[in-house]
C-alpha cells in the first residue's frame, strides 16, 4: 500500500478520507459518552490529569472533524498523535491498560497513512512504554513489582508490544494493500469501461447511420437519434417496443419481420440494399447490416442493425450509368456521322450539279429536289446525333440574348399554331452570354415543339429571361461554376410529366410519343447543346400542371460579336487553294466545285501528301481547305506544320465529325473558320471566299 496520499489512486484516497471521517465521528461519540464518567473517576482516584487529557484530546478531534480544509495528511497525523498522547497519559496514570491505546494509535496510523507510518508509530510507542516503565513513571498498577525486576520487566513488555503491534500493523497493511490494489484495479477498469461506453455512445448518437437493437420478437429495444428521426420519434421511449408493423405497409413489414427472424435465428445479413418509403413519402435506399445479438453465455437475445442512407449514392450511380450510356451512344453517333456526312456531302453536291444543269420545266427536277430534301433531313438527324453527343462544332458568339430570343419568338408563333399563346418576358438587365445562335434557335424550337405536343387543345407558352447568382451548393449540383448566370425559362401549361418520365427525359431515343412520331433525340440534343455551351438545363414538371425547362448560361463581359457577312454573291476567285480530303468522292466533288468558281485547286488525300504538294508548288497558296479527321495526320497538325513553311496561308477546317483535340480546343474561338459537313459546292465556295476576304489570318 502506498504511503503517500498524493500518489495513491483517487479511489484509495477517497477511501482513506472516508476512514478518517468515520474515525473522527466515532472518536467524538465515544469521547462525549465517556468524558464525564472518566473525569469523575479520575478526580475521585486522585489522577485529574487523565480528565484534563481526555478533554484536550476530545477538543483536538472536534477541531479536526470540523476543519476538513486542513490537508488530509495533517489531519491523519494529528489524529494518530491524539491516540498516542491519550495512551501516554494512561500509561503514566494507570499502567499497562494503556497498551491498547498504543496499539490503536499504530493501527490508526497504518489505516490512514500507510504501513510505514504504522511502523513508525509502533516504534515510538515501544520506546515510550519501555522508557516510561523503566524510569518508574508508570501507573500504580506495578507498585507490587519488586524494584530489582522493575526495569527489565518493562523492557520485556516493550519488546512484546513491538512484536505484537508490528505483526498487527503488517497484517492490516497487507490486507489493506490488497484491498486498495483491488479497488484501484476495479476503479481503473470501471473508468476505462466508462470511457469506452461514453465513446461508443457518442459514436452511436452522432453517426448519421441508423443503429438499433431488437429483441427476439422483433421489437425495438434501443435506437440512436438517426433511427428515431427516420421513425419520427423524438424520444427513444416513443420507439421502444414498436415493430416494423407500426410503420410499414403489411406486405413490406412482413418481409422485414421475416428477415429479422432469420437474423435472430443465427443468420447474419451483411450489406444488403433495400428500398423503403421515407416519412415524406419519397423512396429511400439503405445499405443494411443485421447480426445476432448474444449475451455473455452466447445465447441469442435479439439483433443489432445498422442502416446507412445510400439514396444519394444510388442517384449518382444512376447518373453515372446514364452518362456512360450517353457517352457510348455519342461515340457511335460521332463515328456514324463522320462517314454519313461524307455521303451526304456527295449527295448534296451532285444533286446541286444536276439541278443547275436542268431547266425549271425539266420533269426530272422534282426528283432531284426530293433527293436534296431527303439529304437535308438526314443531315438534320446527323446534327441531332452530334449535338446530343456534344460533338457538334459550335461557332459561339457574344449575343444580346433578349434580341435573339425575340427574333426566334416571332418564328415560334407561326411554328406551334394559333391556339397556343406565346409570350416573352425578357429582363432588360441581363448580361451577355456566349452561345451559338443557330444552336440556341434549335434548343428553343425543340422545347417549343414539345410544349405544343403537350397542349393539343391549346394553352400558353412563356419564354422568360432573368439574371441569377449560383451559390456553391447549386453550382455543384448543376456542375457549373459559382457566380452570375443568365436563366432562360421555357414554361408551358400542358399535360405535364410523371416523375419517372422526368427522370429519363434527356435520355437519347427515349420518347413518350407513339411509334413514328418522334425519334427521342430532341431533348437529348437540347441537353447536349446546353452542356457543350458551358451551361446546364433542368426540368420541373407535374402531371396536369405543365412543365418548366430552365437553361442556365454563364455571363461574359465581352462586347457583342458582329454579324458575319452572309452574302452568297461574289464567291468566285482566282487564288490557288490546297484541298485535303481523305474521302475520294468528296474530294473530287469539292475540287470540281471550286474550279467551277475560278480557283486553282491543288488536292491531296491526307496530311503527308498535302505537305509534299505544298513543297513542290513554287507559287503562293492562299488557303488550306482541310478535313479535320484524317489518317496519319489530323487537319490541325497539318495546319500547324504548313504555317511553319508558309506563314501567310489561311485555313478553313471542314469536318462531319468533330471529336478531334485541335478542333475541341478551338471550339470556343470565334476566329476559327469551320464548315460543317454535309455542304454543297456553293456553301464551300462561299466559305472559301469569306476566309480569303477576311482582314486577319485565321489562327487555330
Amino acid at each position: 500500500m502506498s504511503d503517500r496520499t498524493n500518489t495513491a489512486p483517487a479511489a484509495v484516497v477517497n477511501w482513506r478520507r472516508g476512514v478518517l471521517t468515520i474515525t473522527l465521528r466515532i472518536g467524538l461519540f465515544l469521547g462525549f459518552v465517556v468524558c464525564v464518567p472518566s473525569a469523575y473517576i479520575a478526580f475521585n482516584t486522585g489522577i485529574p490529569g487523565i480528565a484534563m487529557l481526555d478533554v484536550a484530546v476530545l477538543s483536538v478531534v472536534l477541531v479536526l472533524y470540523l476543519n476538513d480544509r486542513i490537508p488530509f495528511a495533517w489531519r491523519a497525523a494529528l489524529l494518530a498523535a491524539c491516540g498516542y498522547a491519550l495512551a501516554l497519559g494512561l500509561l503514566i496514570g494507570i499502567g499497562t491498560f494503556s497498551l491498547l491505546f498504543f496499539v490503536a494509535s499504530s493501527v490508526g496510523a497504518t489505516l490512514l497513512l500507510g504501513v510505514r507510518a504504522g511502523l513508525v508509530a509502533t516504534g515510538v510507542s515501544a520506546v515510550t512504554i519501555a522508557g516510561v516503565g523503566a524510569s518508574g513513571l508508570a501507573g500504580p498498577e506495578f507498585v507490587m513489582i519488586p524494584a530489582e525486576y522493575h526495569a527489565i520487566r518493562w523492557v520485556v513488555i516493550g519488546l512484546n508490544f513491538t512484536l505484537v503491534s508490528t505483526l498487527l500493523t503488517m497484517g492490516i497493511g497487507t490486507v489493506l494493500s490488497t484491498l486498495e490494489s483491488a479497488l484501484g484495479n476495479e476503479t481503473t477498469a470501471r473508468e476505462s469501461l466508462d470511457r469506452e461506453r461514453t465513446l461508443l455512445r457518442t459514436l452511436i448518437d452522432t453517426l448519421p447511420d441508423m443503429i438499433f437493437t431488437k429483441d427476439t420478437s422483433g421489437r425495438f429495444t434501443s435506437a440512436n437519434p438517426a433511427a428515431r428521426a427516420e421513425w419520427a420519434a423524438p424520444r427513444e421511449s416513443e420507439m421502444l417496443g414498436r415493430t416494423v408493423f407500426d410503420r410499414f405497409p403489411a406486405s413490406v413489414a412482413e418481409a422485414l419481420h421475416s428477415e429479422d427472424m432469420a437474423v435472430v435465428g443465427g443468420r447474419a445479413l451483411i450489406n444488403r440494399e433495400v428500398s423503403s418509403l421515407g416519412v415524406d413519402g419519397s423512396t429511400r435506399w439503405s445499405l443494411v447490416i443485421k447480426v445476432p445479438l448474444r449475451d455473455n453465455t452466447g445465447a441469442i437475445v435479439g439483433l443489432i442493425g445498422i442502416s446507412r442512407n445510400i439514396t444519394e449514392r444510388r442517384r449518382l450511380e444512376d447518373q453515372l450509368r446514364q452518362a456512360q450510356k450517353m457517352e457510348a451512344v455519342g461515340r457511335l453517333a460521332g463515328g456514324i456521322a463522320h462517314d454519313f456526312n461524307n455521303l451526304l456531302t456527295i449527295i448534296f453536291g451532285y444533286s446541286d450539279v444536276l439541278r443547275s444543269e436542268m431547266s425549271e420545266a425539266d420533269g426530272a427536277r422534282e426528283s432531284v429536289d426530293a433527293i436534296n430534301d431527303a439529304a437535308a433531313r438526314a443531315a438534320a438527324l446527323t446534327r441531332q446525333l452530334l449535338a446530343f453527343s456534344r460533338q457538334s462544332m459550335l461557332q459561339p458568339k457574344v449575343l444580346d440574348l433578349n434580341a435573339t430570343i425575340s427574333d426566334t419568338g416571332r418564328m415560334l408563333s407561326r411554328l406551334i399554331g394559333e391556339n397556343i399563346d406565346v409570350s416573352l418576358v425578357l429582363d432588360p438587365s441581363i448580361a451577355r452570354v456566349r452561345v451559338d445562335p443557330g444552336q440556341l434557335d434549335q434548343v428553343l424550337m425543340n422545347l417549343a415543339v414539345n410544349a405544343r405536343d403537350a397542349m393539343p387543345t391549346g394553352g400558353s407558352l412563356t419564354i422568360s429571361t432573368h439574371r441569377t447568382d449560383l451559390n456553391a451548393v447549386m453550382a455543384a449540383r448543376l456542375e457549373l461554376s459559382p457566380g452570375a448566370h443568365v436563366m432562360v425559362e421555357v414554361k408551358d401549361t400542358g399535360c405535364g410529366m410523371a416523375p419517372e418520365v422526368v427522370a429519363r427525359i434527356f435520355e437519347p431515343f427515349f420518347t413518350t410519343k407513339s411509334v413514328g412520331n418522334g425519334t427521342g433525340l430532341g431533348l437529348a440534343m437540347v441537353f447536349g447543346i446546353v452542356r457543350q455551351s458551358g451551361g446546364a438545363i433542368e426540368v420541373e414538371s407535374e402531371v396536369g400542371a405543365g412543365s418548366t425547362f430552365r437553361i442556365l448560361l454563364p455571363v461574359v463581359s465581352e462586347g457583342i460579336t458582329g454579324a458575319p457577312d452572309a452574302s452568297r454573291t461574289a464567291v468566285r476567285g482566282t487564288e490557288t487553294l490546297l484541298l485535303v480530303e481523305d474521302d475520294h468522292g468528296v474530294r473530287e466533288l469539292a475540287v470540281a466545285g471550286l474550279q467551277a468558281h475560278g480557283y486553282v485547286v491543288l488536292s491531296a488525300l491526307d496530311g503527308r501528301a498535302a505537305l509534299d504538294v505544298a513543297e513542290q508548288h513554287r507559287g503562293p497558296i492562299a488557303l488550306l481547305v482541310t478535313d479535320v479527321v484524317m489518317p496519319h495526320m489530323s487537319g490541325g497538325e497539318l495546319a500547324t506544320q504548313l504555317r511553319l513553311r508558309r506563314p501567310d496561308i489561311r485555313v478553313l477546317f471542314v469536318s462531319g465529325y468533330t471529336n478531334d483535340a485541335v478542333v475541341r480546343e478551338g471550339v470556343l474561338l470565334s476566329e476559327v473558320a469551320f464548315l460543317q459537313k454535309p455542304y454543297s459546292p456553293t456553301d464551300l465556295a462561299v466559305s472559301v471566299r469569306h476566309v480569303l476576304d477576311a482582314s486577319l489570318a485565321q489562327v487555330v
